[in-house]
């Protein structure tokens, strides 16, 4: 910020979740480290989500938006300066005045099995167990691999779901290998599985930045410490989302990664609910084509959906 600015706080704002506030204290480090502020000079401001009032299905409601409208408008009204939520929880269209101007580097993007008891692969699971999920995808992709596994509604933040898991109430469940780690969380037994066999959640692992158009100097602040890589990857992500007008409520998944220097892959699924009916894609292109290749991919997916899955995405 400018020194003629210097009393001003850059004021971050995010859920007040155990997670998010994390998530917001490693934003304010890359800034620190990046030396574009002192410490003290950093407020993370933290603001109650709608969708930390729910406890039902959210479905019927307004989805991602619940987790991140309270804190978009916080910086409509300029009672934040940045936005740091989750990219898989970022709504495919933002606020007018809003931004997605960059990403932290990408944390692992892998989701990881849940249990009580060790075991070596989603296969060791016990015959007709309970797994909980609020996740389609987590779900279809689950019941494609082991059709016998009962799935339930599991909502909650990441101390909730752990919480239910040890009081017995399932015997398994999901969760982000970026949130795990972030945490430190060593407890129950966490076994990840490889983005092959489970493709992850678009924008899964990272951490998304969002400014107001009009402000010049936090643009200039994302700018420095957005990472390119993980950027690129999680534009052509979104671009799926975006031409297919999908949401976290179809079970559809979408990872993109860099190769090399300049070739990026990108695999995207989609599923009906009960993982029987499944259209995968995967293509390759450069950091300058992948956006456009993932526009492709993005309406290859709505085709087959309305073809294929409209009247049965939703059935289990």
């Amino acid at each position: 910020m400018p020194k003629s600015d210097s009393n001003k706080k850059l004021r971050i704002g995010t859920r007040a979740t155990k997670l998010a506030i994390k998530q917001a204290e490693i934003l304010s480090q890359e800034i620190i480290n990046k030396g574009i502020e002192k410490k003290d000079n950093i407020e993370i401001i933290t603001i109650k989500s709608s969708g930390d009032y729910v406890s039902a299905s959210i479905g019927p409601y307004d989805g991602k938006l619940l987790f991140t409208k309270e804190i978009d408008q916080a910086l409509i009204d300029n009672r934040i300066d940045i936005a740091a939520h989750s990219v898989k929880d970022i709504e495919s269209n933002l606020f007018d005045g809003l931004e997605l101007y960059g990403v932290l580097e990408r944390e692992d993007p892998r989701d990881a099995l849940i249990t009580a008891n060790k075991i070596k692969n989603i296969e060791d699971l016990p015959q007709n167990c309970l797994l909980g999920t609020s996740s389609p995808r987590r779900e279809a992709i689950i019941r494609s691999i082991r059709n016998d596994i009962r799935v339930i509604e599991y909502r909650g933040n990441f101390e909730t779901r752990i919480k239910k898991l040890i009081n017995n109430e399932v015997d398994a469940t999901f969760l982000a290998m970026a949130g795990i780690k972030r945490l430190g969380y060593e407890g129950c037994h966490i076994l990840p599985i490889d983005t092959n066999k489970f493709l992850p959640a678009a924008g899964q692992g990272a951490i998304g930045l969002i400014a107001r158009k009009d402000d010049e100097i936090m643009k200039d602040v994302i700018e420095k410490i957005n990472h390119q890589k993980s950027y690129i990857s999680i534009l052509a992500e979104r671009k799926v989302l975006e031409k297919f007008g999908g949401s976290c409520y179809q079970p559809i998944a979408i990872f993109s990664r860099f190769l090399n220097e300049n070739e990026v892959s990108i695999d995207a699924m989609i599923s009906n609910k009960s993982g029987s009916k499944n259209f995968y894609l995967s293509k390759i292109g450069t950091k300058s084509s992948i956006i456009n290749i993932a526009g492709d991919i993005g309406q290859k997916l709505l085709e087959y959906y309305n073809k294929s899955l409209s009247n049965d995405s939703i059935k289990s």
